[in-house]
């Protein structure tokens, strides 16, 4: 596998003729392949890798549910991770997971956010 410099796409042997460039994936697929991903791989990966993987992983129908209480299973750890800083970035993860869905989120799973973000849930 190389990538041609002039083109920048990446290219298999010359006798297959076979080109993989994962960005010129169907938007279709796209959201097929995503839709198998966890929430928290989708939010630590695919959305970092170009603008159209992030317009992506922003469709409404990867965005109807928010659980983070996998996360934090343990009782008594959970205490440990609340920091007001921690709270402010759960908060915003849920307020862009809110707007991303466009209406479509039916369920919000954590106990790490703040009145504020489940009042923007609410009128929503």
């Amino acid at each position: 596998m190389r990538r041609n410099e002039d083109t920048d796409v990446v290219e298999t042997d010359a006798e297959s003729g076979l080109i993989a460039d994962w960005a010129e994936l169907t938007y279709e697929c796209l959201i097929i392949i995503l839709s198998r991903l966890t929430f928290e791989h989708r939010w630590r990966g695919p959305m970092l890798v170009c603008k159209g993987w992030l317009i992506a992983c922003k469709d409404p129908s990867l965005n109807t549910l928010f659980d983070l209480d996998t996360q934090f299973d343990s009782v008594i750890e959970s205490p440990r991770w609340w920091t007001p800083d921690f709270e402010r970035k759960i908060d915003s993860m849920l307020v862009s997971v809110i707007t991303f869905s466009d209406g479509s989120l039916t369920e919000i799973r954590t106990q790490h956010c703040s009145d504020l973000s489940v009042t923007f849930a609410a009128e929503r």
